[in-house]
């Protein structure tokens, strides 16, 4: 296998078993959250995360990525440490300048945006709060950013471990031990309270590790050393003078380069994020229209984000590990020229997501009123999972996509692709919520995530095929085996997972309803993976290949 390749797999792997640690212990604290505040109090604490991106996305999401391409892209020209770390250094200066610019405004500012932006005094408080983690947040992205660049993923990895954690302790902590009286109002700012323990502990910790790689010899050592060596430089030293100032120079272009990157993520970003949090902002707001009370909006806000969500979103712990790594892998590629890895990217891309997204849309569809009943005890939650069930596939995918997008240096593309849907979103929003209800939303989500996966597989087009029959390696997408056979697996491991899980309760006690979930749950995945690796569904030959990138590529 390649080295870029075997990078990526290992990277998604490990960021894949540690972001299934945090999201099984997250979806444990929620569903103890969801009961600790109940429905109303849980949509206002979801509601301050529309203001936390916002800011996060100003000061850390475009500086994070853009660390992670430049340095990605710095690290193989001659070993220069020096550069890389000079990039690095530059960019979390940056990046924490706007952190405390932002934590003094937010702070000063919170009651007026609590009541104009988000439409909700009684979060004041809570962003006043949030403002605490701001600066320990930024500086942990930036050095996973780092990490991310190298292709290093075991830090990030464990940050999140480390973030999950100290988070989780920290409320029961209060909730069971300091605080166990305490007002459901108390409750969620102790809840807000554990985002700052949490993100202040993974910051520690990526302090730590990022200070024991310098002193191994990756940090500022290099610098000195070099910059030393050009100011006592003589004559007899002119071709090593040359080498140094040549690596100022590479330097001085790599900082460029990412204040130029970063600055344009961020604002490509920012105004996908401010699209992102005005629909969240309007939808209680739009439901207020269609008839619902201000606790009746908060509830649903709440059962949709909090609950809801947290089944579709726990299984995206994949993807999101492939998307983070795709970013630096494909602008690798991109910087040598490699187009078949480019192209290679994204056919296992479409396969495996897909994949996983079908896998999804089967369980929660059979499954979808059980597991909001069971674990949340809420029956709307249930109604919303089996509808945005479809949502699955297309969620998933145009994660990857857009990542691949971003890692080629085309941000403007998915920029314009993620605005285009997302005021598709908004537009159902606006139009139909106040005189159709929340079902009308529900079915613009699918209606725009669909909008987005196509039109970013009408961008990547021309690399979705290999035109010269000899080059292909039999990994370019099939719809048979990346659609159909999926679709016809799903309905034999969907009945004997139902009736597994009929069985149980017909003859154990409902108490252990979520047992029986958890071993319909690897019933279904079982028939379904088993059928589709004896099918050819799923081929694991990219796997066994020595080096299946040897070949030579396609240059641009």
């Amino acid at each position: 296998m390649g080295t870029m390749a075997r990078k990526l797999l290992k990277g998604t792997l490990l960021l894949t078993i540690t972001g299934f640690v945090t999201r099984i212990l997250g979806f444990f604290y929620r569903i103890y959250l969801a009961d600790m505040l109940g429905a109303h109090y849980l949509g206002i604490y979801q509601l301050i995360f529309p203001v936390y991106a916002i800011c996060f996305t100003i000061y850390g999401a475009g500086i994070q990525t853009a660390l992670s391409q430049v340095i990605a892209s710095e690290k193989n020209k001659d070993d220069n440490n020096c550069s890389v770390m000079k990039i690095f250094w530059t960019g979390t200066g940056i990046a924490m300048f706007l952190a405390f610019s932002l934590q003094f405004l937010l702070w000063w500012k919170a009651e007026w945006i609590a009541l104009h932006f988000v439409m909700e005094p009684a979060l004041t408080p809570y962003l006043r709060i949030m403002t605490v983690f701001f600066p320990f947040c930024c500086l942990g992205a930036c050095i996973n950013g780092y990490y991310y660049g190298i292709q290093d993923a075991k830090i990030p990895a464990m940050t999140q471990v480390v973030e999950q954690l100290f988070r989780i302790l920290f409320v029961f902590g209060m909730t069971f031990f300091m605080m166990p009286n305490a007002t459901v109002e108390q409750n969620c700012r102790i809840a807000v309270w554990g985002l700052a323990a949490g993100e202040i502990s993974s910051c520690i910790y990526n302090v730590w590790k990022l200070w024991n790689h310098c002193r191994k010899g990756a940090g500022g050592s290099c610098c000195r050393q070099q910059y030393k060596t050009e100011a006592v430089a003589g004559p007899k030293d002119r071709n090593q003078s040359l080498s140094v100032r040549n690596r100022i120079n590479c330097c001085s272009a790599g900082i460029r380069s990412l204040i130029w990157l970063a600055s344009t993520l961020t604002l490509t970003r920012l105004f996908i994020t401010f699209l992102n949090s005005v629909e969240t902002v309007l939808l209680p707001a739009m439901l207020k229209r269609y008839g619902c009370n201000n606790s009746e909006a908060l509830s649903i806000y709440g059962v949709l984000t909090g609950m809801t969500f947290s089944f579709l979103m726990f299984p995206s712990t994949i993807t999101n590990s492939l998307a983070v790594l795709l970013v630096p892998s494909v602008a690798e590629a991109d910087a040598a020229g490699d187009i078949r890895m480019i192209r290679r990217s994204i056919s296992l891309s479409i396969r495996y997501c897909l994949l996983l997204g079908i896998l999804c849309t089967g369980f929660f569809m059979v499954f979808g009123n059980e597991l909001g009943m069971v674990v949340f005890h809420n029956e709307m939650a249930g109604d919303f999972l089996v509808t945005l069930s479809w949502l699955c596939p297309f969620l998933y995918l145009g994660t990857a996509l857009t990542s691949i997008i971003n890692g080629m240096k085309k941000t403007h593309i998915s920029f314009v692709i993620t605005a285009v849907s997302l005021g598709v979103r908004i537009l159902f929003l606006l139009w139909a919520v106040p005189v159709y209800g929340m079902r009308l939303y529900l079915i613009g989500l699918l209606v725009s995530q669909l909008l987005q996966v196509v039109l970013e597989l009408f961008y990547l087009r021309p690399y979705l095929r290999t035109e010269d029959a000899s080059r292909r390696t039999g990994e370019e997408f099939d719809a048979v085996r990346g659609i159909l056979l999926p679709g016809l697996w799903l309905i034999p491991g969907a009945i004997a997972a139902k009736s597994s899980y009929q069985w149980f309760g017909s003859c154990c006690p409902h108490r252990y309803a979520i047992l029986y979930l958890a071993v319909a749950g690897m019933i279904f995945c079982t028939i379904y993976l088993s059928g589709l690796l004896l099918s050819g569904g799923i081929t694991l030959s990219f796997l066994r290949k020595r080096n299946p990138l040897a070949a030579p590529s396609h240059q641009r």
